[in-house]
Formats: structure tokens, C-alpha cells, sequence
């Protein structure tokens, strides 16, 4: 039997990169191989190690692009560089429907072309269910399972990387941290499986109504979180002169995330969740807290904690509304 040829190629070490060894891809070592291998391959797909790119990595992955048209590139990713990797996608102005990213540590095996049949592992059945069951290990450390977004875990690693970026290139992080309003009535009145459905059906609201690059997680229960992050190309400006109020200089909480939060809020409060039996439609409302780096807080945690505080006075001045740190309602 023939071995079927390669359609797709790996540019740059998976040390890192794969939890098993990448069987069926033809692999590089440098971009520069890696476009010698393009020219005469024809791939169907082609996988480039983010930290393996060249700097500029735009020009690079453009390159790559011209000598082979067709293969849809995919950038493999650590956690801690998606920022960089998004920001990177938005730079390169020929990426719709081409470029794409995935977050690593994947399964080798994951990425196997069609027609490649991976080796059966020593043990048989039960090594390949181990695999398996690792693989959906690896998908549930950052996804939450009821609702796909990103979860607690993920959030851990990601804001403090994005506000570290932040911080070095004067760029402004939002984050918006908001419940639905007397969720447990809801739980307790129309049972968890509906509650659960409710949830779902709120994840996709939010994500209808956030950039796509800004990251949307489920902290737990009904509790979730928006971060909303400028590019390198939006600059800060905030020194105030004497005399002149701070907040109005600086724009701490970017107007984006102001109006998204606002949308979210209204687009939850008219929604119809037919779950919820005939007086579903507008049944639901949320409070929030919006709080901004590096204006209100300077980690992390500060920030969490400053939105939580602003998410509670909103529940205390009426709910359905999201305020923003240090404003009353």
C-alpha cells in the first residue's frame, strides 16, 4: 500500500508544542525551510510554532502565504503568547479566512491529515482511550464545559500575561465582571437543567456583543467576565494638567468597552428565553462593575477586586446596571 503524501507541514520545533510525538506532517525547523518546502509541497495546511517566527512574523507569514496560496495557516500557540498572537493576526490584512491560531499544548495525533492513520499505540484500546481522555483533559484546563468559553483557569494565566503587554506597550485592559440578577429564583423555581440552558444561551449574547479578540470567560456559576484590550496601535494618553479631572483626560474605561457592557446589558434584559415559560421574553437582568488598567488597579487580582466592588454597588443601588469603579448609581 502506498504511503499517502504529506498535505500538510510543521514549521518549528514541537518541543512544547504537542503532549505526543506529530506523526503524518512533513516538519521544518525554520521559517525559511519552511517556505522552500511550500513552494514545491503543495499543502493543504501548514502549522508555524509562534515562538519559532522570525521578527517581523507578518512578513514571514506573508511569505508563506504568496508561495502557497491555497494552505490555510494555522499559528501554534502557548497560553501566555495569544495576546501577542491576535495582535499579530490583525497586522496581516490578507489573514481572512487564512490564518488562524490554536492554543497549545495539543495532541500530536490532533493534527493528522486526512488519510493518515496514526500507529496503534503499545496497550491497544485502552492506551488509545488514555489518550483520548488526556486530549479532553487538555480542552477542559481552559474551556468551561457548559458554555465553551474560556474558564477560571484560563482567566489566571491570561490576565496577568495581557496586563503585563499592556504595561509595555501603554495600551489600556477593561474588565467587566457581571452576574444575572436573582439567578437562583431561576434555578430554584424552573430546575438546574433549565438554569444551565439560560447560561448557554448567555454566553452566546455575550460573545455576540464582544470584539473577537477580547476574551470571554465563566468565572463559575452565573458569574462572568469580559476582558476588553486595545491593540499596540491605541495609545494611552493620561497626564492630566493641573487642576483637571483625571478620569476625563485619560478615558481610564475605553469607550468600546462602556458601550459593549451597556449593549450586553440591554441585549440580556430583551432577550427571549423561552425556558423560562411565556413571560421568559425580558426576564432577565444583569449587574456589573467595569474597572480599568492601569488607571484603577495595577495586578490582576487588584482588578478583580476593584470590578467586584463596583459589581456589588450596582447590586445595591437597584441592580440591572453596570457601573463603573468609584461611580454610585
Amino acid at each position: 500500500m502506498d504511503t499517502p503524501q504529506h498535505t500538510s507541514l510543521l514549521i518549528g520545533s514541537p518541543q512544547g508544542i504537542f503532549t505526543d510525538s506529530p506523526v503524518g506532517l512533513r516538519m521544518c525547523g525554520t521559517i525559511f525551510e519552511g517556505i522552500t518546502a511550500a513552494q514545491h509541497g503543495g499543502f493543504d495546511t501548514i502549522y508555524a510554532v509562534f515562538s519559532g517566527l522570525p521578527e517581523p512574523p507578518e512578513q514571514a507569514l506573508e511569505a508563506l502565504h504568496s508561495v502557497c496560496p491555497r494552505a490555510r495557516i494555522t499559528i501554534l500557540v502557548q497560553m501566555h503568547d495569544e495576546p501577542a498572537a491576535l495582535e499579530l493576526m490583525q497586522r496581516c490584512s490578507w489573514s481572512v479566512g487564512v490564518l488562524d491560531y490554536l492554543i497549545c499544548p495539543q495532541s500530536g495525533q490532533s493534527l493528522l491529515p486526512a488519510g493518515i492513520v496514526p500507529p496503534s499505540p503499545p496497550g491497544g484500546l485502552f492506551e488509545r482511550d488514555k489518550n483520548r481522555r488526556i486530549r479532553e483533559l487538555e480542552t477542559l484546563v481552559m474551556q468551561d464545559d457548559l458554555t465553551g468559553l474560556k474558564n477560571r483557569r484560563y482567566l489566571r494565566h491570561f490576565l496577568p500575561t495581557i496586563l503585563q503587554k499592556a504595561g509595555q506597550s501603554h495600551c489600556q485592559v477593561t474588565l467587566l465582571l457581571f452576574d444575572l440578577d436573582d439567578f437562583k429564583h431561576y434555578n430554584d423555581t424552573y430546575g438546574h437543567a433549565v438554569g444551565d440552558e439560560v447560561l448557554r444561551q448567555t454566553a452566546k449574547l455575550i460573545c455576540r456583543c464582544c470584539r473577537g479578540h477580547d476574551v470571554v470567560a465563566r468565572l463559575g456559576g452565573d458569574e462572568f467576565v469580559v476582558v476588553f484590550w486595545d491593540t499596540a496601535s491605541v495609545k494611552v494618553q493620561c497626564q492630566p494638567a493641573a487642576g483637571q479631572d483625571r478620569r476625563k483626560i485619560c478615558q481610564s474605561h475605553p469607550r468600546e468597552a462602556v458601550f459593549m457592557a451597556e449593549r450586553l446589558r440591554k441585549e440580556i434584559s430583551a432577550a427571549a428565553f423561552d425556558q423560562l415559560g411565556p413571560h421568559g421574553k425580558g426576564a432577565l437582568t444583569i449587574s456589573g462593575g467595569l474597572a480599568s488598567f492601569p488607571q484603577d488597579a495595577k495586578t490582576a487580582e487588584e482588578l478583580l477586586e476593584k470590578a467586584d466592588s463596583a459589581m456589588l454597588e450596582a447590586k445595591r443601588s437597584g441592580k440591572n446596571k453596570v457601573l463603573l469603579v468609584g461611580k454610585s448609581g
